[in-house]
């Protein structure tokens, strides 16, 4: 989007100098007209501000992160649309924010660590007390004036949902770093995800590197799903109590977690401090950020009220973090239990696992991000939304088709699909996995509905599907691409899908 220039007005506000960019749009320095105070105005970049339901969701998560009051959350004074621009009106804070100060020092002390843990956990449980889950903490969102630790983009980081980005060479860097494993497989998102959030950047605030520092977003993906949490020890001189506050944070299962992010920046205190890490249980997250249960039918259910313990804050107590274990590798799954049928004078299994993905299996998420280049031959060149759409629509016709030469062409070299179950690495391991599917279920048709494609320096779409089949019942569920551009060319290099239950 192109910069206003300085003594341009919006909002009431009159522009200074550009502050700051990313993947949601472009940050300026201003000052306030009516008050003659200095204020930050986030301008929303125009693919994401021409979306009807993006601007809906804007407003409504914007007002209520503008009512959250708290000392270390950044206040919201204004939120709108003026001239085809949305933008927030919010303090303007004189500082650095975590990221810049870790690139300049690598790692800080165990106290100062600490000490944001505090305000940021503290910031965080009024997001949730709310019913606000803020699914981006990462150090870029944690601003620091002095001693004074301010959490950013409430609200913004709900619409988005997410803000992974891509260097001018390629490398990927950001949200991924940072997210819990449920975000990464279609499950559902509470404030333990925000807990996890915060134990990574504590990890990387303490240690100068992120917990699972791969290659690849697939890579970091898996690593965040299934390998066991690194100990801060075992990188730095840090207090020992740092690998119990750690290993409980970034838990794969949020009932191990700290239930609260205030628990967990006391935890991290009492680290830093060489006192017992004491394992305070309570969580005073409401609505749409308080935890849920399965219920017998494997549904996501909220927690009943005689589950909070009778606690007026929503306390609900959960067990103690377990000895540290290395996490069980998961297990091999089936394709479908279907009975064996034959065509074309080849034995055919079931269709029951859509894509060859598991019934079971929880969708790989690849999330929106940004480009910091605008030609689409540089790499990590952003590609649009109507592009990541195209392709999601071809993806479905080659399915259709069963033609494995169409959806080759349509993936990058190393492609993945990833599952709970296995994964295949590379384009010829998922076009031999896709393969084996049409040898064993006859496709007659895959159709995609309600598709919402993003674009950005990584495009998702995500989708509703009906794949039919001969002489079988029809099959539904939810599928994910994520798109990149390689070479020129937009490609998918991330698929996964999720089958509904029998009786949904």
């Amino acid at each position: 989007m192109p910069d206003l220039l300085p003594g341009a007005e919006i909002a009431g506000c009159r522009i200074e100098a550009v502050a700051g960019r990313g993947g949601m749009g472009i940050v300026y320095r201003a000052t306030q007209l009516s008050l003659g105070r200095p204020v930050a105005v986030k301008l929303i970049a125009p693919d994401r501000a021409g979306d009807p339901g993006f601007r809906e969701r804007f407003e409504r998560e914007s007002r209520v992160a503008a009512a959250i009051d708290h000392p270390n959350v950044i206040p919201v004074y204004a939120a709108g649309e003026e001239s085809g621009h949305l933008y927030l009106v919010m303090r303007y804070v004189k500082g650095i924010d975590l990221q810049g100060l870790l690139a300049r020092e690598h790692r800080l002390p165990a106290a100062q660590v600490a000490a944001i843990g505090v305000q940021v956990g503290a910031a965080l449980d009024a997001a949730h007390a709310v019913g606000l889950v803020h699914r981006d903490v990462k150090p870029a969102n944690v601003l620091l004036s002095g001693e004074h630790a301010y959490l950013a983009d409430f609200g913004l980081s709900q619409v988005m949902g997410g803000d992974t980005r891509l260097t001018s060479t390629g490398q990927w860097i950001g949200t991924v770093d940072f997210m819990a494993p449920e975000q990464f497989s279609g499950g559902e998102v509470d404030a333990r995800a925000d807990v996890y959030a915060l134990g990574c950047v504590l990890y990387d605030a303490l240690t100068g590197e992120v917990p699972y520092p791969r290659g690849t977003v697939p890579a970091t993906m898996l690593a965040h799903m299934h390998d066991a949490p690194p100990r801060p020890t075992e990188v730095t001189d840090v207090p020992s109590g740092f690998d119990r506050v750690i290993d409980r944070a970034l838990a794969k299962d949020p009932e191990r977690r700290y239930p609260s992010a205030g628990d967990l920046g006391r935890a991290a205190l009492a680290a830093a401090e060489g006192r017992p890490v004491t394992e305070s249980e309570r969580t005073v997250a409401r609505g749409a950020a308080a935890p849920s249960q399965r219920d017998g039918n494997g549904r996501e259910a909220a927690l009943p009220p005689q589950a909070l313990n009778g606690h007026t804050a929503a306390t609900a107590v959960v067990p103690p973090a377990r000895e540290r274990t290395t996490p069980k590798p998961p297990p091999t799954l089936p394709l479908g239990d279907r009975p064996r049928r034959r065509r074309r004078g080849r034995a055919r299994a079931a269709g029951g696992a859509v894509l060859a993905l598991s019934a079971a299996g929880a969708a790989a998420v690849l999330l929106v991000g940004s480009g910091d280049g605008d030609a689409r031959q540089q790499p990590g060149a952003p590609v649009d939304a109507g592009e990541v759409e195209v392709l999601a629509q071809e993806f479905a016709t080659a399915y259709g088709n069963e033609d494995s030469a169409e959806l080759a062409r349509l993936l990058t070299r190393d492609a993945e699909r990833v599952v709970p179950g296995g994964r295949q690495e590379g384009r010829d391991a998922v076009i031999r996995a896709y393969r084996r599917q049409f040898q064993d279920s006859e496709t007659r048709s895959f159709e995609l509905s309600e598709l919402d494609a993003s674009g950005g320096g990584a495009g998702r779409a995500t989708a509703r599907f009906v794949a039919t089949y001969a002489g079988e019942p029809d099959v539904t569920g939810s599928i994910v691409f994520g798109v990149l551009r390689e070479r020129g060319t937009p490609k998918i290099a991330l698929i996964s899908a999720r089958q509904d239950p029998p009786d949904a």
